[in-house]
């Protein structure tokens, strides 16, 4: 094991963190080599710097005109085409940090990591799942989940799905998650959940995140040694009075020593910059110190510096100027807006084909789609929407079909549904 691997190790001994880290994890280290040695001479070389590999001229950062040219606004060259830090700019780890307390209250005065920049909430799942999860290893997984889980958890790590229904009487299935809780063996248990959900649009009312954090609770309690990673990428999006605001994460925050909580959020969906790719990830475990946050933060660092070297520098710093504008929240709050908007109107005209033998809406009540229960193989509905309609969906395991409100625009939601439903009955009759 490389010296630098066992000195974080050494730091993390004793914390939860520690404990549940995959052989991966443990071997993981940021290394002292260029990277570390460039920020260093970024701090001290006051004559020259002739260390990180990028062409300079007076002290900023080379550029093809015609290129620059394309980045409107006040961005110098400095923001667009240097490298940005392994763990991303920090002005915006730090702003990322401010904000996601603000928006979950319940974080005030807890100690949590500066969050990580990633390379989007992908990138973000494939680096927990490869700090603590080791082959054969099981996660659990709500029975809906994006689909994109199969590749990170069961093709890239080799780890084993295990699944939950994620509703019960049309309600979050907390005493089926519980169950699955008990079924895996031995103390360490890692999930994913994940909120407003893909594919279904689903958060828990404020109710049930009360009794979904008790239960967890619970079984640290009992022994259990959790890992939960909260997939927040559409955190915000919350269209009902009833629904909880606040991230999962947020809630888990120092709620047991044997709970150990990842968030993975990014600019993605709640920016609404989706080609950007800058995702985060931070940590929480309760008992913790700075320094074996920090530690596990190298470890991350290590990850990243090892598959994607670092973050996009100039998506990061269009990313903070942007949330540094005076104008920032109100305009955010826009875009939400006519989504929910969007949402009201899917609802409202849903409920004109309540009880229809063919398709069944699934609970939904945030995000950015909503799914029908299918009567019918779904994948065929799929097709048959696109062929004869010119309609694009989304089928998921043939048994349900994923509409996205969010992309369709609110002269159009009512003819879409109609010709869904028309679909259905032409096909399920």
């Amino acid at each position: 094991m490389n010296p630098l691997a066992k000195e974080l190790n050494d730091v993390l001994a004793g914390s939860l963190a520690a404990e549940l880290l995959s052989d991966y994890g443990k071997r993981m280290y940021f290394p002292k080599g260029i990277i570390s040695q460039s920020a260093e001479a970024k701090q001290k070389a006051h004559t020259y710097n002739a260390t990180i590999g990028i062409a300079t001229e007076k002290g900023t950062a080379m550029c093809i005109p015609s290129v620059f040219a394309e980045f409107k606004g006040d961005l110098s060259r400095d923001d667009v085409f240097p490298y940005a830090p392994t763990a991303g700019e920090m002005a915006l780890r730090k702003i990322w940090l401010e904000e996601m307390i603000r928006k979950n209250p319940s974080m005030v005065g807890k100690k949590t990591s500066i969050p990580a920049v990633t390379g989007g909430l992908t990138h973000s799942i494939s680096i927990a799942a490869s700090l603590f999860l080791d082959k054969g290893e099981s996660i659990i997984v709500p029975d809906m989940y994006w689909g994109n889980y199969n590749l990170v958890f069961t093709e890239q790590r080799e780890a084993k799905q295990v699944s939950f229904p994620l509703f019960a009487d049309g309600k979050l299935n907390i005493d089926g998650l519980a169950k699955t809780i008990d079924s895996i063996e031995g103390a360490h248990v890692a999930m994913i959940l994940n909120f407003p959900n893909n594919p279904t649009g689903y958060t828990p009312t404020i109710s049930e995140a009360k009794a979904l954090v008790a239960m967890l609770v619970s079984k640290a309690d009992q022994g259990k040694k959790m890992l939960v990673f909260t997939d927040d990428a559409y955190f915000g999006l919350f269209f009902e009075e009833d629904v909880c605001r606040e991230s999962l994460f947020a809630l888990l925050c120092d709620a047991h020593e044997n709970i150990l909580a990842i968030k993975g959020d990014a600019a993605t969906k709640e920016e609404m910059v989706w080609g950007f790719r800058v995702g985060f990830l931070t940590y929480n475990a309760k008992g913790m110190t700075e320094s074996q946050y920090e530690a596990l933060v190298k470890k991350t660092m290590g990850a990243i510096r090892g598959s994607v070297s670092s973050c996009s520098k100039p998506a990061q710093s269009i990313l903070l100027k942007g949330m540094k504008s005076k104008t920032y929240h109100q305009e955010k709050a826009a875009g939400v807006a006519e989504i929910e908007k969007r949402y009201k109107l899917m609802k409202q005209v849903l409920s004109t084909y309540a009880g229809n033998p063919y398709l069944t809406p699934l609970p939904f009540n945030s995000g950015y789609f909503m799914s029908f229960v299918c009567a019918g193989d779904a994948e065929k509905l799929r097709l048959h929407l696109l062929d004869t309609y010119g309609v694009g969906t989304i089928s998921i395991k043939n048994a349900f079909l994923r509409l996205a409100f969010s992309s369709t625009d609110m002269d159009e939601i009512e003819d879409l549904v109609r010709i869904v439903y028309k679909a259905a009955q032409e096909l399920f009759a």
